[in-house]
């Protein structure tokens, strides 16, 4: 168990630093370009490992802690604590895989699938909206009487998150910019993830960060995701629509 952890650790580690590069292609080519298509299509590649080494190695975790952990256990700690500790940081990070996925899933589906929606609302993505849904229930249900304040943070991203998600598939009707803001949306939110994990790993690892930083490394790039995500979909959409203006003119 732990030497498969240790492979899907490395698989996920190098996915994301080239997911980290590679996300640059589809974010800076002409919109709709063969470039574009290309290197997203690489992105979104990058991202399905990134996400499913990650829900495998949580799973593994959360199934037999003191087995894939037992390096980090140290001696005289009580080992149901240890488990405990563990299992609530990979129920944390599996619902952060679980959000990634999800995000990468709706914007490339949103696109594919037009004003219809056929695809969005087939069982296998509604199920996986559903599933990270429950997952921030259960991380907030946890994080809040525990403290945890990473989890309840991201576990109310998550659950507004799944909630937007639900509310498009089963909207009335959709305009064409509203395909574009989701699709946008929710390609820059699964990078959010990657960088995310950057920052918060890496920084902690790198600049031996205090408690404070380290808290600060995981929330400052989703808020500064977040807001440029909401920048550039404004931008992005106005300006399609003002080539529509002067087109008709």
């Amino acid at each position: 168990m732990q030497t498969l952890h240790q492979y899907l650790l490395i698989l996920h580690v190098v996915s994301g630093v080239l997911a980290l590069c590679v996300f640059w292609g589809p974010m800076l080519a002409k919109k709709g370009s063969p470039w574009h298509v290309r290197s997203g299509r690489w992105y979104s590649q990058l991202m399905y490992l990134i996400c499913s080494a990650g829900i495998l190695m949580c799973a593994l975790v959360l199934t037999a802690p003191l087995v894939v952990k037992a390096a980090d256990l140290s001696p005289g700690q009580d080992p149901a604590k240890f488990a405990a500790a563990v299992r609530q940081m990979s129920g944390f990070l599996l619902l952060l895989c679980l959000l990634a996925l999800m995000n990468l899933r709706q914007g490339l589906l949103a696109l594919q699938a037009g004003p219809a929606r056929l695809s969005l609302r087939h069982w296998t993505h509604q199920g996986l909206v559903v599933l990270t849904l429950l997952c921030a229930f259960w991380t907030l249900w946890q994080a809040v009487p525990r403290q945890f304040v990473l989890g309840q943070i991201f576990g109310g991203i998550a659950l507004f998150s799944s909630v937007g998600c639900l509310r498009y598939i089963h909207r009335a009707s959709v305009e064409r910019s509203d395909l574009l803001k989701e699709h946008i949306g929710n390609m820059l939110a699964s990078a959010i993830a990657v960088f995310t994990a950057f920052f918060a790993f890496g920084g902690r690892k790198v600049l031996d960060l205090g408690p404070e930083l380290q808290l600060l490394s995981w929330i400052l790039p989703s808020v500064l995701g977040i807001g440029a995500t909401l920048w550039y979909n404004r931008r992005y959409v106005k300006g399609r629509a003002g080539l529509k203006t002067a087109a008709a003119r």
